[in-house]
């Protein structure tokens, strides 16, 4: 959600958040120091070059008189305006390539620090909040974000030098007349402040908007979501909340428009007003000889130059108003906690067997009220060379259970370790390579076979893919639109049977010569030969690996050497008999 403008307080309390030194956003901030300073003195040269013009106009008018020379009264003037011009322009080039750059790399440093944020958040915190507006976060807030660096910033600089530099030239010529012209312009932009609260509150309406309406359009384009929409959904009332949401984005941008509008109108009628006063004040001035008609000229040019950087503020206001805003959710993002253990100074060894052992592990997750405990003081032994299977009713824990001992989220109360070493002994990426998930909905990015198994192994060779899939019972001869490794797998590997795709995902998983196989439902896709032959592969894999099954299949009884059963969050180990019988009630279980 887009927040609120921050006030002078709340702008204080987290500017102090956003730079300081341990944040992620302050540190990219500090980086992007010198390019700010560039940019800013190139301003400040546009804004110098700029009064060239001006000052050589009043030389020509001045100097023009009988007997003057041609080439010192207007030649030389002439020649030093037109070299200011290309000096500015030159100058405009360069600060453009430099703001381009620097917004840019700015940008780019954002989005992979949220990128890795997100990589490093609990799975539990990422599948509560609506997937569109973590899209919204790494896109449309870093985009913002990037505008206060390489152009807010280098605006404001700029802002106060132009003003500073046209102020001291035109009090050179008038203070009464200087005087004059800031005073209406500032009489007239006092009313900045409350107009660009009204545009910042706006905008954010309009951000809120543009989010719902991203995140809509994000559900449709997902498989999913769109058989959803196809086939349940109430296909006239989803329209319908689609166009209201829409209607709010146009709505909120025609507001905004309208306001912006209203006021650089009235700021136009400051200068038109201030122009006014110059003529009216400097014609008395030069009547009773106070002033040259030259002068009289050079701030009726720099009067447009003085009002130019005052009409900016406001824009200049409402732009620091939404980058900030933007910026602190950027920063907020990335100073959530987060569940990833850092690997250790000096490596660990691992063994290559050993005992996965969860002690007295409690889970929770947050709600309206409180938080809701998902599992209880939750106790489980794995040796090496055991099938453990966890049965129970749906919505009981097991799949829960599974995502703790991978390390995707962290338990509050208890301890997971597999040979006496735990996740953070071993670092999180390290511990993704000895323990390994295989999910019900196993991820398949829409691309080939091979290269999805090559977001697991990089450089994994197709010999080894091969052998994987045949280990796994799969003909790649006959997988999908049978072209072998490079058979495309569609979205989520829609365009391969769920059997398939299960298989797929295990043979994937072994490509990391995991210590541990979680396997969460393995057989829920699987008919009876597929069921046979998977059950082949895990008696070979039993030799060599700790095997974790949840699974409501009978047909796995046969081979497991233990089963607990999982109820309202809590674990027990299960006698022979009764875990057989259980087990054979297979999907009658409650």
């Amino acid at each position: 959600m887009a927040a609120a403008s921050p006030g002078p307080t709340g702008v204080g309390t987290a500017g102090r958040r956003v730079l300081s030194r341990s944040s992620a956003t302050g540190r990219a901030l500090r980086a992007m120091t010198p390019s700010v300073i560039i940019i800013t003195i190139l301003l400040a040269i546009q804004s110098g070059l700029a009064t060239v013009s001006p000052l050589m106009l009043q030389r020509v008018i001045d100097g023009t008189r009988p007997g003057a020379s041609l080439a010192s009264a207007v030649v030389i003037p002439a020649l030093l305006a037109a070299g200011a011009a290309l000096a500015s322009t030159a100058a405009n080039v360069i600060e453009q390539r430099v703001t381009a750059s620097t917004g840019q790399r700015f940008q780019e440093r954002l989005r992979v620090l949220m990128l890795g944020k997100l990589t490093r958040l609990p799975s539990s915190a990422v599948g509560a909040e609506p997937s569109g507006a973590m899209l919204s976060r790494i896109t449309n807030d870093t985009e913002q974000a990037q505008s206060f660096v390489s152009s807010i910033l280098p605006q404001v600089f700029g802002l106060i030098t132009r003003l500073v530099v046209l102020v001291t030239i035109m009090s050179s010529r008038s203070v009464t007349i200087t005087l004059v012209v800031l005073g209406l312009g500032l009489v007239l932009i006092l009313p900045t402040e409350g107009v660009s609260r009204r545009l910042a509150a706006t905008t954010d309406r309009m951000l809120d908007a543009m989010s719902s309406f991203s995140g809509t359009v994000m559900e449709r384009t997902g498989v999913a979501g769109h058989l959803f929409s196809r086939t349940v959904a109430d296909t006239e009332v989803d329209q319908q909340q689609a166009r209201q949401t829409a209607a709010e984005v146009r709505r909120t941008y025609t507001r905004m428009i309208t306001i912006e509008t209203a006021f650089s109108s009235s700021l136009d009628l400051a200068g038109s007003l201030g122009t006014v006063a110059i003529l009216v004040i400097g014609g008395h001035s030069v009547i009773r000889g106070e002033m040259t008609v030259g002068s009289l000229a050079a701030l009726i040019t720099l009067a447009p130059q003085l009002y130019e950087p005052l009409q900016s503020a406001s824009g200049i206001r409402t732009a620091l108003a939404s980058t900030w805003a933007a910026l602190v959710r950027v920063h907020g993002f990335l100073e959530k906690d987060e569940e990833w253990y850092e690997p250790p100074a000096e490596p660990v060894d691992v063994l290559d067997t050993g005992s996965l052992i969860v002690r007295e592990v409690d889970f929770s997750v947050p709600n309206d009220s409180g938080t809701t405990t998902l599992l209880h003081s939750v106790s489980l032994t794995a040796r090496c060379g055991e099938i453990v299977s966890v049965v129970g009713p749906s919505g009981s824990g097991k799949s829960t259970l599974l995502s703790l001992i991978a390390g995707a989220n962290r338990p509050e109360r208890g301890h997971i370790t597999f040979g006496g070493l735990s996740p953070a002994d071993t670092g999180s990426a390290r511990w993704n390579r000895i323990v390994q998930l295989c999910p019900q909905d196993p991820f398949f990015r829409s691309a080939t076979l091979l290269e999805n198994f090559t977001l697991a192994r990089p450089g994994i060779r197709e010999d080894q893919v091969d052998r994987l899939c045949r280990q796994m019972g799969l003909d790649l001869s006959r997988l999908g639109d049978r072209t072998g490794m490079t058979t495309m797998m569609g979205e989520h590997g829609m365009r391969v049977s769920g059997g398939e795709r299960a298989r797929l995902a295990v043979a994937r998983m072994l490509a990391l010569s995991p210590r541990v196989l979680l396997l969460d439902e393995p057989t829920a896709a699987l008919d009876d030969e597929s069921t046979q032959r998977f059950i082949s592969v895990l008696l070979t894999l039993r030799r060599n690996h700790c095997v974790i099954v949840t699974t409501h299949d009978a047909r796995l009884s046969t081979v497991t050497d233990r089963t607990y059963r999982m109820e309202d969050g809590r674990l027990s180990e299960m006698r022979p008999a009764r875990a057989s019988a259980l087990a054979g009630a297979g999907d009658r279980l409650p």
